[in-house]
């Protein structure tokens, strides 16, 4: 039988009820990410078709940027976390793991930081 370094044999087939950070970040940040989400497609969806300066406009007003801003910074994040679980499952070297692990962070930072500054200077006043 299986011997769990935690509790004895058999142990390891049952719950401690005690989630690991990382999957209740997960699990948060997915949550954020349904209604941010459909908030974002509607506001994009709204902006399809209008002319620059109109989409310059309804972005310039705090809600939706701020709400497109925190869309692609949550979705950012959990992305980062998904990637971390599949790196660290799959990958067994540890110096392509740690690369791959520092890549994965700062390559979420700058497509969050791009987005942001992107609708930062869309939203910006002229």
């Amino acid at each position: 039988m299986f011997e769990s370094g935690r509790s004895g044999k058999g142990a390891a087939f049952t719950s401690d009820h005690s989630g690991s950070l990382h999957a209740l970040a997960m699990r948060h940040s997915a949550c954020a990410l349904a209604p941010l989400g459909l908030l974002s497609v509607w506001f994009i969806a709204h902006l399809s078709g209008q002319p620059y300066e109109a989409a310059r406009a309804e972005l310039g007003r705090p809600f939706p940027a701020i709400a497109l801003i925190a869309f692609i910074c949550i979705a950012a994040y959990h992305a980062r976390l998904g990637m971390e679980t599949i790196v660290e499952d799959y990958v067994h070297d540890a110096a392509l793991k740690r690369r791959a692990l520092t890549v994965n962070k700062w390559l979420t930072i700058a497509i969050g930081a791009t987005w942001t500054l992107s609708i930062m200077i869309i939203a910006a006043p002229r």
